[in-house]
């Protein structure tokens, strides 16, 4: 018969006489819309006219979307997967996740597992990044539990594992994983998706990660259509983004960390002639990774990895790395912000909900930021200081946030665990909430539909490969000559001035850092050290400013409120100056005037 050995490289290789046992459903499926007929469907995964065409998805990318399950809606799923007499497929997964002891497979983004499923063993290769949806996998059937990499030769993954083991380094074991699946296949109007829910752990060593997650898979069909499912799905259980793999995991758990730690930005490696979309589309999944990557890591504190509610505690005062994942998802959100700023009128319009809900989340998060300030700067200060009696540090309300309006036919109401206080000044409820949920799952939505579309410019015609530099040239400049004008009267700015000036800082810094590799190096470099220095200044100037509201506002203000008002006093005008001096040496830094 015919026996489908692997599939995601050579056609010529798919098919292998072989009469012995039978693969497991999953692979049955994949091998059958491999060479199924061609359905009408856009092709994400290559650059094309936004039309709808004839085409066969790439049998060796899946596309996926997956959800952490909170605690209180367990039981509620469950009962959903077997509504309506749904025929489900119930497996169990063991699995074992190789690296070499170095990490060169999780540095390089890839992951090796040998995997067995029934009585078969299977051995994937998966490729992708931090917050891709769409992610190359190749499998292969294996006869035993020996591992293989060679059978991955012949595929773009397969060939860059080659060259990270071209010395020989050897492949170990670095962590398994042990998964109960119950799997669903829903046809919904436009698309065919397979729900996973997975229930188990991941196990390093002697340290064990729950695992409790719902993916939707696409197995044929609209990107959109698997958006509008996987919506409904969440408003209905409450479910959050969760865009990491079990791999990635698996890789801080055999590291000794089973929690996320804040991502910070990373740099863009464009090339000096790179196309506008491209380096647009390169700035937001940069972007989207950071913000994905800590609202991750806040969101996590309500499902199953969570610690059981007697051991929740209040979000104020944070401790550093809970304070610093909200610093950093406040920073990811401005610099999505930015990016959409830079490449306003370059790339396609940017939906009003999206800008908007970037700039609502930030706001929101406010207050957690402000009161990580007094916990881990002001007060810790004020103490070197002398200042006498108890700090108090009672939290202000946030205002908030509304999110993306809410599709039709959907409800706001969602399960609330009981882990998870519902007080908005809480940073981990108000991301692991229903709006702010909302907007995550919009925002990959409309990421998507960029590829999808093709990206062209408003005016159909993109710019030429040469011609970003200049663009970008012009509007920064712009942007710095706005900033000059300001620091050449500083002293002058009321506070509101100088929030308002340290904004533009910000989003200079951010946008020279897009678009760096495109000038002269030692130039750009200076001029985004000496940003930094001005923000850093700024940024400081900023935080001693609400700390005197808050030391001021107190009721009943005692010795150590008024020993704080001094202190911060004194420390402003030494600030002041600092952030003067700072803006001055700007301009002589200016990489973006023609020479």
């Amino acid at each position: 018969m015919l026996y489908p050995l692997s599939y995601g490289g050579d056609r010529d290789r798919f098919y292998r006489r072989r009469p012995q046992r039978r693969l497991p459903g999953r692979l049955r499926r994949r091998a059958r819309r491999h060479l199924a007929p061609a359905s009408r469907v856009s092709c994400p995964h290559r650059r094309q006219p936004a039309l709808t065409v004839f085409a066969v998805a790439d049998p060796g990318v899946e596309f996926e979307l997956k959800f952490l399950v909170p605690r209180a809606a367990l039981p509620a799923l469950r009962a959903a997967l077997g509504e309506r007499g749904a025929q489900l497929e119930r497996r169990r997964l063991v699995a074992r996740y190789f690296d070499t002891d170095d990490r060169r497979l999780a540095r390089a983004g890839m992951s090796l597992r040998l995997r067995r499923e029934g009585r078969v063993w299977v051995q994937a290769l998966k490729a992708g990044g931090e917050a891709a949806l769409a992610r190359f996998e190749h499998e292969a059937a294996r006869p035993d539990d020996t591992l293989d990499a060679t059978v991955h030769a012949g595929t773009p993954a397969g060939e860059r594992l080659a060259a990270l083991l071209a010395d020989g380094v050897p492949l170990v074991q670095r962590y398994g994983t042990d998964i109960r699946r119950v799997v669903r296949t829903l046809r919904t109007r436009g698309a065919t998706v397979e729900l996973a829910f997975d229930e188990g752990h991941i196990e390093a060593q002697d340290r064990r990660w729950p695992v409790c997650e719902l993916e939707f898979e696409l197995l044929s069909g609209s990107h959109v259509a698997l958006f509008a499912l996987a919506g409904r799905w969440r408003a209905r259980f409450g479910l959050a983004i969760d865009a990491r793999s079990k791999a990635a995991r698996g890789d801080a758990l055999a590291d000794g960390s089973r929690s996320l730690a804040p991502r910070r930005a990373m740099p863009l490696a464009l090339a000096r002639r790179a196309r506008v979309d491209e380096a647009g589309r390169a700035a937001l999944d940069e972007c989207i990774a950071q913000v994905l990557a800590n609202a991750i890591g806040l969101a996590a504190l309500v499902g199953v990895e969570a610690a059981p509610a007697p051991a929740r505690t209040a979000a104020y005062p944070p401790d550093a790395e809970g304070g610093e994942r909200v610093h950093q998802l406040r920073v990811g959100l401005r610099r999505l912000r930015t990016a959409l700023r830079l490449f306003r009128g370059w790339v396609p319009p940017v939906p009003d909900e999206i800008g908007e809900g970037a700039r609502e989340l930030r706001r929101a998060l406010g207050p957690a930021r402000e009161s990580d300030v007094l916990a881990h700067l002001i007060e810790p200060a004020l103490q070197r200081a002398g200042a006498p009696g108890v700090p108090g540090l009672e939290p202000r309300s946030a205002p908030g946030f509304r999110g993306t309006p809410q599709p039709r036919g959907t409800s706001r109401r969602a399960p609330q665990d009981s882990s998870t206080p519902q007080d908005s000044g809480d940073p981990v409820a108000l991301v692991a909430g229903d709006p702010a949920q909302r907007w995550l799952v919009a925002l990959l939505a409309w990421r998507d539909g960029l590829d999808e579309a093709g990206a062209s410019p408003p005016d159909g015609q993109p710019p030429a490969a040469t011609s970003l530099a200049a663009l970008a040239r012009r509007r920064l400049a712009r942007w710095l000559r706005s900033i000059d004008a300001d620091a050449r009267r500083f002293a002058q700015l009321d506070d509101a001035a100088r929030h308002a000036l340290r904004r533009r800082v910000k989003r200079l810094r951010y946008a020279g850092e897009f678009v760096a590799p495109l000038f002269e190096g030692r130039k750009m470099r200076r001029l985004l050290a000496r940003l930094e220095v001005a923000q850093r200044a700024l940024g400081e100037l900023n935080d001693l400013t609400l700390a005197a509201q808050h030391y001021r506002d107190r009721p009943a203000p005692d010795a150590r409120d008024w020993f704080a008002a001094g202190w911060i006093a004194a420390r402003r005008e030494a600030v002041v100056a600092q952030a003067a001096d700072a803006l001055a040496r700007l301009a002589k830094r200016d990489p973006f005037r023609k020479r």
